[in-house]
């Protein structure tokens, strides 16, 4: 059974990087360093602490987040392993919503997007933050135009508190450069420690103590990031990081939303969803105790839920723990009520707040291969969104295609992949279908008749219909004088033309925005009914359509796109190319943000482009607007393709 650790002994670490920095190696070694693990796995060889799932193992990347920890001189460290990879995005924003520390995994070179983004969501979320620059061993460093780089980046808050002895392959320790930096430290320690601050106003003598003393409040509250060296291939420099972590990293009990105090309050911050053993939620305790085998509340949705097993994460392994303190992170499984983003507790808590996830940015439409598998592939894509929020899944009723958003391709392939292996069958991607809708821009005056004799009862059914554009989505209007039409027979009309409406002529989508003005008719004092007269109103909709002007109308999406100066001629550019209209320019902190408008048919494409044209450093959102007329080159080839389609 683990140990339970009080506030101030527990520091929550979230490891973040550029793909490829090597933050599985930095914590592998970690955990090796500090005798977690008796010898160190690899990527390669897929037998990585945090890198356990199987497609994490067959893509030798971090996919997913994980937790591990350490117990160190009497504090628990936990390691909240995330992957460096783009689309996966909501296992970075996950982790470090509960994390007390970020620590950012660089290499010896100028600064990378990835690093970039990683700052950004520090930023956001206000993290303290401690810089390791990993890979020092390798050929052709350049340990000053590095930290130069940093610097930039962190606007002139980084301070080496080590060095390399040498660089490349001459790398074999780091010099403790603290005690040389104590004026630099000073001034930065003060700005966050009155005493201090009054002393060094006051000309007096700041002990070296004294601002080591401080150094953790002056990390925590954002003015100092600390930059260390590591070689986690070679194990240099690994045991200095392990010591500055548990002696100078921000604790839990400096987050704002944790506190020590008796009432039980819980977050969910993680949710695996495993075929085998079920729900798997990833736990946050915010205050008070958290006990196995406890009957508790569930403030988001209002439920009352029973909590069985805690256990504490190590990797895909958990060690069995009956309570768990404020601060700390812990697994509970099998409660089916429990989603990201719920929280938990005593009845008398108040919701934390929810990690905002990025929405979908791009649209696949998902084929099963075999019709048979359909339940399974449908199942397998509602747990990857229960896993992922930044995943939607739905299907279309217009379109009758099931529509996947998420992130990217290897987003979409990762969960099919997933699918796969977890059901055995097979699903491939198609080009998401657009909603089209179809209305009229001119007027039509036409007849439908309906007329059948078989030897029997025959039917009989004649109307008259002015068709016109409308602001609403759809308007009936009875003007019928003198009983031309019986009345008994009018709500018929009106519901041929509504079920007429729901398939237009030009590529059978839905019609709106029109007016029909039923006006005239005639009956058959035995043979008119119902039925007949919803023969004759879809009729008269056909020809009324064809003499009014028909045009195909497509969904228009606001983009909300927010970028670094330095790629807004690019973005204008971009979004032009893909019909887009650009709106309105605002400020936000050091970025610009953009808002524009585009046809959805051309999201996907042009959000895929603006990912690459900004190397990845595009944060966009999008909402329905309205419907647009499709311009008319492109409406003849969609109409042309339609009719091909369903020529037989």
């Amino acid at each position: 059974m683990a140990n339970a650790y009080a506030l101030g002994q527990i520091k929550n670490i979230a490891i973040l990087g550029h793909q490829g920095a090597g933050k599985t190696s930095v914590l592998e070694s970690m955990l090796f360093a500090s005798k977690k693990i008796s010898a160190k796995g690899k990527i390669d060889s897929g037998s990585t602490v945090s890198d356990y799932t199987k497609e994490e193992k067959d893509s030798k990347m971090s996919i997913y987040s994980s937790v591990c920890s350490i117990e160190k001189d009497n504090n628990k460290i936990n390691f909240l392993d995330t992957p460096g990879f783009f689309d996966f995005v909501g296992e970075v924003l996950a982790p470090l919503s509960v994390a007390s520390t970020a620590l950012v995994v660089v290499r010896p070179r100028s600064v990378e997007v990835g690093t970039k983004r990683a700052y950004k969501f520090i930023k956001d979320l206000k993290k303290p933050c401690i810089v390791v620059v990993n890979k020092v061993d390798k050929d052709n460093v350049d340990v000053e135009k590095t930290f130069a780089s940093l610097q930039t980046l962190f606007n002139g808050k980084c301070v080496m508190v080590n060095e390399p002895n040498a660089v490349s392959g001459g790398f074999t320790a780091v010099v403790d450069k603290i005690d040389e930096r104590i004026d630099e430290l000073t001034e930065k320690v003060a700005n966050c420690d009155d005493e201090i601050m009054m002393k060094f106003l006051e000309g007096e003598e700041v002990s070296a103590d004294e601002v080591k003393n401080g150094l953790t409040k002056a990390i925590a509250a954002g003015e100092l990031i600390p930059v260390l060296f590591t070689s986690a291939d070679k194990n240099v420099g690994v045991n200095e990081l392990v010591d500055f972590i548990n002696k100078y990293a921000p604790a839990v009990d400096t987050m704002s939303d944790v506190k020590d105090d008796a009432t039980t309050g819980a977050f969910v911050f993680k949710t695996i969803v495993d075929p085998f053993q079920g729900r798997i939620s990833y736990v946050q305790v915010k205050s008070g105790t958290l006990t196995a085998n406890s009957d508790l509340f569930d403030v988001t949705k209002q439920v009352k839920i029973k909590i069985g097993p805690l256990s504490y994460p190590n990797g895909k392994d958990l060690t069995p723990a009956t309570q768990v303190n404020a601060g700390d992170i812990c697994v509970v499984t099998k409660v089916e009520q429990l989603d990201t983003n719920d929280t938990f507790g005593d009845a008398s808590i108040t919701a934390y707040d929810k990690i905002k996830f990025p929405q979908p940015v791009v649209f696949f439409g998902v084929r099963v291969d075999n019709k048979n598998d359909e339940p399974k592939v449908s199942e397998g894509l509602k747990r990857a969104a229960i896993e992922d929020q930044t995943i939607s899944v739905e299907r279309i009723p217009e379109t009758k295609q099931l529509l996947v958003g998420c992130q990217g391709g290897t987003h979409i392939d990762t969960i099919l992949n997933k699918i796969k292996a977890n059901y055995k069958c097979q699903a491939t991607t198609e080009d998401a279908k657009v909603p089209y809708r179809e209305t009229i821009k001119g007027n039509s005056d036409v007849e439908g008749k309906h007329k059948k004799q078989s030897g029997g009862a025959g039917q009989y059914g004649d109307v008259w219909i002015r068709f016109s554009p409308s602001e609403k989505e759809f308007e009936f209007v009875n003007s019928v004088f003198g009983g031309s039409v019986p009345t008994n027979f009018i709500p018929a009309v009106e519901k041929g033309l509504i079920e007429a409406c729901k398939t237009g002529i030009l590529t059978g989508n839905p019609v709106v925005n029109i007016k029909c003005d039923l006006y005239d008719g005639g009956y058959h004092p035995v043979d008119s009914n119902e039925i007949s007269f919803k023969i004759a109103a879809s009729l008269a909709f056909k020809a009324g359509m064809e003499k009014a002007k028909p045009i195909l109308l497509e969904p228009i999406l606001k983009m909300t796109i927010v970028i670094p100066n330095e790629f807004v001629g690019d973005v204008m550019s971009n979004i032009s190319k893909h019909r887009g209209l650009v709106g309105e320019f605002s400020v936000e902190g050091e970025n610009q943000v953009i808002t524009a408008e585009i046809p959805q048919i051309e999201l996907s494409k042009c959000v895929v482009e603006l990912k690459t044209l900004t190397q990845a450093q595009a944060d966009i959102t999008h909402e329905f607007l309205r419907y647009a007329e499709v311009p008319r080159e492109q409406a003849e080839k969609i109409i042309a393709e339609y009719k091909a389609a369903h020529a037989n």
